[in-house]
């Protein structure tokens, strides 16, 4: 009996032996710097669990506390920023609709783009800088020519555009 204990505890410390050192293998060809790690999103949470940062393609619907506020306008995939509270601060992504490429900064609550700067290769560029009284000012080439727009908190817009060529 004492012989059948030895092999069998000689067996299955070789056994460990072998599979600790694939796994050890394993972990090494995982951490290995040209390592490539594919996926379709990525969550990165604070201390206290929170969403921080979202990779993804697509990322999920505007975030507001934590909850949805409806779908986007197109779907969009990049990264989203999230604020303490779970609301969306932000982010940089190209949207399925329209082929843009966007950057957004957005007010605490999550519910107003304060700066936004749209890339669009049909139509231009555009950027909006936004207070939550509504006032701001958006400077677009999206037309074909430079435009720069400035709305008040009454809603009312004044815009300047450069004049146009004068006759020979």
């Amino acid at each position: 009996m004492s012989r059948a204990l030895t092999l069998t505890t000689l067996i299955v410390s070789s056994l460990a032996l072998v599979v600790s050192g694939w796994t050890a293998l394993r972990l090494h060809q995982s951490q290995a710097e040209d390592r490539v790690i594919t996926a379709r999103g990525l969550v990165i949470q604070d201390g206290s669990g929170q969403a921080r940062v979202i990779l993804g393609a697509p990322v999920p619907d505007p975030l507001s506390k934590g909850l949805s506020q409806g779908p986007r306008a197109s779907p969009l995939s990049g990264m989203i920023l999230l604020g303490a509270d779970g609301s969306e601060r932000g982010g940089y992504g190209t949207a399925d609709v329209g082929d843009e490429a966007m950057l957004t900064l957005d007010d605490a609550s999550g519910t107003t783009e304060v700066f936004k700067v749209t890339a669009n290769p049909d139509r231009g560029a555009t950027l909006v800088i936004k207070h939550q009284n509504s006032t701001g000012a958006m400077l677009t080439s999206w037309q074909g020519k430079p435009e720069l727009i400035f709305v008040g908190d009454n809603g009312q817009s004044h815009y300047v555009r450069p004049s146009a060529p004068s006759a020979p």
